[in-house]
């Protein structure tokens, strides 16, 4: 574990310094260096006191940093992607390269509503970029009430390289733009498609990678066309009394705070609250929404919504409600060994039900503040990053991935859990919550994984499609595990399925981020 020192740019004021004592020479060389020294005094320096210059990329470009909130000044970053980059709202500096590691300076600034996913700190405002490889400024920083800035963030060399067209812009961008053929998809023609969330969080997912990417013009694109999903006439998935839809319909509220928290929309930020609002609008004994089935893949549904409303209104009530249902999971679903049952009545550890809940708890983690409920959540994210490790597949044609069922020995690597464990696990490590170097190997060895089953057009391959649970789609009870495994295993794959690309492009985005918003 390595952590990466912050340089600051001073190549504007140097330049200024450096002319105005040109221009004083003739009076005298004393007086211009004098001049010189005391405006390179106000000038921002490294942190080792030595003064960094701002780089360019390949394109002779350089781009500004900056938030859109806070005070922090936005400098000059490290280009790094071809032809230089360009700033984007929220502020970014520098570039990624395509060759591997990220050769640039890193996402700055977050929303002007407390900060948000993209870029910046999560919570109270937004955090600076870090210090990339190869790179040698950063974006500027300003003041995060929670989180760490990059100058803190924890790092691993075990993400600085990868193989050809496998980096993470690669496969990102790839998979962003396999999507955009399907931003008006929606979640069907009646609004009520069972997969409609995967389209929902493969959008929201695209916009984040591309707000970190510093792709103005494809963010730009999927902010227009959720405008016109919008329009089309398309009905949105129904907002019912809970308990009396699908947590899946109301996880649509997961794209407009997006939305919100990159163009401040008002109404997309009120479409999301009425999903988020309504979901406890009827609670049962104990608080808990009567949306909860005390299903794993609840963990995401549900949590992620409660999480992006905090997101959009730093209102803790909404950590509050996500952490609480997270705790009362745990004692239904969580077992010894740290892995998670399908539900109550399905004993089976299917690999994406497995995957919701550590997405969900990343998410989760990103925003808490400390304290005992923080520590309870945490304990339970860690004990299934171990589970999780212990059952990495190590050999076979896909060493690194996970099975569709964790503990089934027959191998049937499934991708969407995959690429769910490599974000659970990269955002661990890069915010200090994983701090042994094997599960910055692990996350590696994920990421590779998910290379190798992706192709060119950005379709990650072997995913499972929208399943059930055993018990109540197959009648298999929890007395026949070996019955409810075999219903999971029987499973035919796909490629392209939206079910992986979403955590595909989140895990992309994660090794691509240098602020560590979890970090406390």
């Amino acid at each position: 574990m390595q952590t990466r020192a912050i340089r600051w740019s001073t190549e504007p004021k140097f330049g200024l310094a450096r002319a105005r004592a040109t221009a004083l020479a003739p009076r005298g060389a004393l007086v211009a260096w004098l001049l010189s020294m005391w405006l390179l005094g106000c000038s921002d320096r490294s942190t080792d006191g030595t003064i960094a210059v701002a780089g360019q990329g390949p394109g002779g470009n350089t781009s500004a940093g900056g938030a859109t909130s806070g005070s922090g000044p936005g400098v000059s970053g490290t280009g790094g992607a071809t032809g230089g980059t360009s700033p984007s709202a929220g502020g970014t500096a520098g570039g990624i390269s395509t060759g591997g590691a990220e050769s640039g300076g890193s996402p700055a600034g977050g929303s002007s509503s407390g900060g948000g996913p993209a870029g910046g700190s999560s919570s109270g405002g937004s955090s600076s970029g870090g210090n990339s490889v190869g790179g040698n400024s950063t974006a500027g920083s300003s003041g995060s009430a929670v989180g760490g800035g990059s100058a803190s963030c924890p790092t691993s060399t075990e993400f600085s390289s990868w193989p050809s067209n496998k980096a993470p812009l690669d496969l990102g961008k790839a998979a962003v733009n396999d999507f955009l053929s399907q931003t008006q998809k929606g979640y069907g023609a009646d609004g009520k498609a069972g997969d409609g969330y995967a389209w929902a969080f493969t959008y929201f997912g695209a916009l984040q990678f591309t707000k970190t990417a510093n792709d103005t013009t494809t963010n730009g694109k999927l902010i227009s066309d959720y405008a016109k999903f919008l329009a089309s006439g398309l009905p949105l998935p129904p907002n019912g009394t809970p308990g009396g839809i699908g947590v899946d319909q109301r996880a649509f509220g997961d794209l407009p705070f997006e939305i919100f928290l990159e163009n401040q929309d008002p109404d997309a930020k009120a479409l999301g609250l009425t999903r988020a609002d309504m979901q406890w609008s009827a609670t049962n004994a104990d608080g808990s929404t009567k949306d909860a089935r005390w299903w794993a893949d609840d963990m995401f549904m549900i949590t992620a919504l409660q999480v992006f409303a905090y997101r959009a209104t730093n209102d803790g009530k909404y950590l509050d409600r996500s952490a609480k249902m997270m705790l009362t999971t745990f004692t239904k679903l969580q077992q010894g060994d740290g892995l998670f049952w399908h539900t109550e009545r399905t004993h089976a550890y299917w690999g994406r039900a497995n995957g919701w809940v550590a997405a969900g708890l990343t998410e989760l983690l990103l925003e808490l503040p400390t304290g005992d409920q923080r520590n309870a959540v945490m304990a339970g994210y860690q004990k299934q990053m171990d589970g999780l490790l212990k059952v990495q597949i190590t050999s076979g044609s896909d060493p690194g991935a996970w099975n569709q069922v964790l503990d089934v020995t027959t191998l049937k690597p499934e991708m969407s859990c995959t690429a769910m464990f490599t974000y659970a696990l990269v955002t661990g490590v890069k915010n200090g919550w994983l701090k042994d170097a094997k599960y910055a190997t692990a996350a590696r060895n994920g990421f590779l994984a998910l290379g190798k089953r992706t192709n060119t057009a950005g379709q990650l391959d072997q995913v499972c499609p929208g399943t059930g649970d055993a018990a109540s789609d197959a009648g298999i009870m929890a007395s026949d595990v070996a019955g409810q495994q075999k219903f999971y295993m029987d499973k035919t794959f796909t490629a392209g399925d939206r079910h992986g690309q979403a955590p595909l492009i989140w895990a992309a985005r994660a090794l691509l981020r240098n602020d560590c918003p979890g970090k406390r």
